[in-house]
């Protein structure tokens, strides 16, 4: 009996420890860096709406992506210099699909429509998603950190709705 509630012990105490660590970890390293396919360069397409790649900004609750068709209706030629570039482009051509990696990401139990803050509000994309006009290289991290906090300071500063349930499911 004694030894099952030494066990027991250790087991809570392991699980604290567990507990913690987890939590510790996700406030001070909340995302790792991600790195793109492809050094997209903003910077060089800056002169283009958003929208133009990024499909559904105006129209839907999701902005897409962009696929390889879209870079294809431009680029004949790969936009790139180095071997390993060219190969991956190449590669995504052929298959119709680059592999990139999202870096913002909206909690499944938060409702968000882009329409709604682009089309309707009339927000600018760099609002939430920084300043992305002169990159040159495709960020690591999200710019602008998306989180409750930040979406009900703009939303008390836009005189926008801050009840729950306009966001929350």
């Amino acid at each position: 009996m004694r030894a099952v509630r030494n066990l027991l012990g250790w087991i809570v105490w392991a699980l604290l420890v567990a507990g913690a660590t987890l939590a510790i970890g996700v406030i001070w390293f909340p995302q790792l860096p991600v790195r793109q396919p492809l050094a997209f360069n903003h910077a060089k397409h800056k002169k283009m709406a958003c929208v133009v790649c990024h499909r559904g900004v105006e129209t839907g609750a999701w902005a897409t992506i962009p696929d390889m068709n879209t870079c294809l209706n431009c680029h004949a030629a790969p936009p790139v210099k180095d071997a390993t570039a060219i190969a991956i482009w190449s590669a995504a051509a052929m298959a119709k699909h680059i592999a990139w990696q999202r870096i913002n990401r909206i909690p499944d139990h938060v409702y968000f429509s882009h329409r709604r803050h682009v089309d309707l509000a009339r927000l600018d994309c760099a609002s939430c998603h920084g300043d992305m006009a002169d990159r040159t290289t495709p960020p690591a991290h999200p710019l602008t950190r998306i989180s409750m906090n930040n979406c009900l300071d703009c939303h008390r500063q836009q005189s926008a709705s801050t009840d729950c349930a306009r966001c929350h499911k």
